[in-house]
């Protein structure tokens, strides 16, 4: 849970983002914003600013080893382009 709420907490702070919702079970959040103050590329890169990857963007290494260990998960490995 403290993953969860580090997550939601973070997407939350973003201006715009009326509600998220981190479904545990699922490992899936939903976010309602609006679209004329932020974009899903903002939320996302807010996202891996706090150290968890997704489908837009990669944690950097040196943030994502600062996780608490509850909170590590495998990580795919890095393509040599990034």
């Amino acid at each position: 849970e403290m993953c969860q709420k580090k997550i939601v907490k973070a997407t939350k702070s973003i201006e715009g983002v009326k509600r998220a919702h981190w479904n545990i079970a699922t490992l899936q959040m939903s976010v309602k914003f609006d679209v004329d103050l932020t974009s899903l590329d903002k939320i996302q890169k807010v996202i891996a600013d706090t150290g968890y990857d997704n489908e837009g963007f990669r944690s950097e290494d040196k943030i994502y080893e600062n996780l608490h260990y509850c909170c590590k998960y495998e990580r795919p490995q890095k393509l040599k382009e990034e």
